[in-house]
């Protein structure tokens, strides 16, 4: 019996034995807390600076990347001045090998805002102004329009630039026009009327001996102001044109399927959306040289999906072939499998296709890209087929870093009024015409020639954030002669 114990006895202590010598003692003990390898790290910064491309300065800290690193840029370029989120490991000596890198916010970001100027730099232009609650930054290379105009506190400034991690905007267009001189248009119901005061909508309308008042003004009739706002926001009337009460505008939507010509008048066959017990299958319309044809989103060719505004042909034009005459027409939805141009700001970038302004636009072997390095955030003017699927096949796109515009063109097309779009095809082998945003602000500089269609002209202009090419100038430029 002895001899049993002392044979289990001596068993147990060369178990114990083995063991003590094939299990590690940080492994008998339990976990390392601190095991060892290159610890996980997380962190947000701005890229101060990118000593080379393997090596970056993010917020004091040295961030190594290498062949695996990935770099998300769909919120912008990663570049000097962009808050980025990066996950790595820590080398030894500190520096963090990336794993990944995120652009949480670009180092700018396109503004444009309109506010009365509170201060400007004393001894000139050049320096920082306050505009509204913003701090403006104006250099040498930013645009002041009027030219030659003398910029004072109280005007209103229409600014447009870029916002930088400093929290300033800094102006590449800066657009001044005197408090007086911002031009309103609205419409409604007149509330009240007497020789020097009207009230439309609830805006008191002031009466100057050179208003100019179309129509008789009734309660209750509806008004067409366009004047001065002023600073109690009130306006002082230029024109007021009063509507007749049978000339309420009918409108509608439908398809284009007809046209009588290409040219003015015109009568367009449009299919309403609407229930046919109240319109007809097909609504003929006049179109005449006054009528207003929004084409931002693409032309007006048959299969168009419009917008229109009408009125009845006994009260706007008297021998016409349709019942209704058009005022306003807008394209909602251009023809499918047809060639269309629009701008925006790029969304996605992915190597078959870009996402524009919602449109999934595809990039071939024969879509020509030019201007600045494609990013999203950056503007791009798009020309292409739009298919029926709604995706565009580009055959052209022009990427632009700034909002600010500035080409030699010529003009093919001209709204007869403003507001309204000038169809203006820039210089240059490709076939592309860019719709162009004119407005009473518009300066319109005639002095080599009426800016009439054919017309070589100077386009200064910014690329809104809808996409909406807003003219500040237009030159005519001398003829050349041979």
């Amino acid at each position: 019996m002895k001899r049993k114990a002392v044979r289990l006895l001596t068993t147990l202590v060369l178990l114990a034995t083995l063991l003590t010598l094939v299990v590690p003692p940080a492994l008998a003990e339990g976990p390392d807390p601190n095991p060892p390898g290159n610890p996980q790290v997380s962190f947000r910064g701005v890229i101060e600076a990118k000593v080379t491309p393997r090596e970056w300065k993010v917020s004091g800290k040295t961030v190594l990347l290498n062949d695996q690193t990935v770099v998300l840029e769909q919120a912008g370029p990663a570049e000097v001045g962009a808050t980025v989120q990066v996950n790595g490991t820590v080398q030894q000596g500190g520096a963090v090998l990336a794993r990944l890198i995120k652009v949480l916010r670009p180092a700018t970001r396109p503004v444009q805002f309109t506010a009365p100027i509170r201060e400007l730099p004393s001894g000139g232009v050049i320096g920082e102004w306050k505009v509204g609650q913003e701090i403006v930054v104006v250099t040498a290379d930013t645009k002041i329009l009027p030219e030659g105009v003398v910029p004072q506190v109280g005007d209103i400034a229409n600014v447009i630039g870029v916002r930088k991690n400093d929290n300033k905007v800094y102006a590449r267009l800066i657009q001044i026009r005197k408090p007086q001189q911002v031009i309103v248009e609205f419409t409604g119901p007149i509330e009240r009327f007497s020789d020097t005061q009207w009230v439309v909508r609830g805006v008191t309308v002031a009466i100057t001996p050179d208003t100019v008042i179309e129509g008789t003004p009734e309660v209750g009739r509806i008004a067409e102001v366009r004047g001065y706002l002023q600073p109690d926001r009130s306006v002082i009337a230029i024109r007021i044109k009063v509507r007749e009460p049978q000339q309420e505008p009918v409108s509608f939507q439908g398809i284009i399927v007809s046209k009588s010509n290409d040219g003015f008048p015109s009568v367009w066959g449009i299919r309403p959306l609407t229930a046919v017990e109240v319109f007809p299958n097909i609504i003929n319309v006049t179109v005449t040289i006054s009528t207003t044809i929004d084409e931002t989103k693409g032309p007006a060719g048959i299969g168009a999906l419009v917008h229109v505004t009408t009125l009845p042909a006994a009260v706007s034009l008297a021998g016409t072939d349709s019942v209704l005459v058009a005022r306003h027409i807008k394209v909602l939805r251009p023809p499918l499998n047809q060639e269309i141009t629009f701008a925006g700001p790029i969304e996605e970038i992915h190597p078959e296709f870009w996402i524009v302004r919602g449109f999934r636009v595809l990039i071939t072997s024969a879509t020509v890209i030019d201007g600045d390095t494609p990013a999203v955030g950056k503007m791009a003017i798009v020309t292409g087929i739009l298919r029926t699927d709604r995706v565009v096949e580009a055959s052209h796109i022009t990427v632009m870093d700034v909002l600010v515009l500035e080409f030699n063109g010529v003009i093919r097309t001209k709204s007869p009024a403003l507001p309204g779009f000038w169809m203006i095809a820039p210089d240059g082998p490709l076939p592309v015409i860019l719709p162009i945003w004119v407005t009473p602000d518009t300066v319109i500089d005639e002095t080599a020639g009426p800016a009439n269609v054919g017309a070589h002209v100077h386009v200064l202009a910014h690329l809104s954030s809808s996409g909406r090419i807003v003219a500040h100038k237009i030159v005519v430029l001398p003829a050349v002669t041979e």
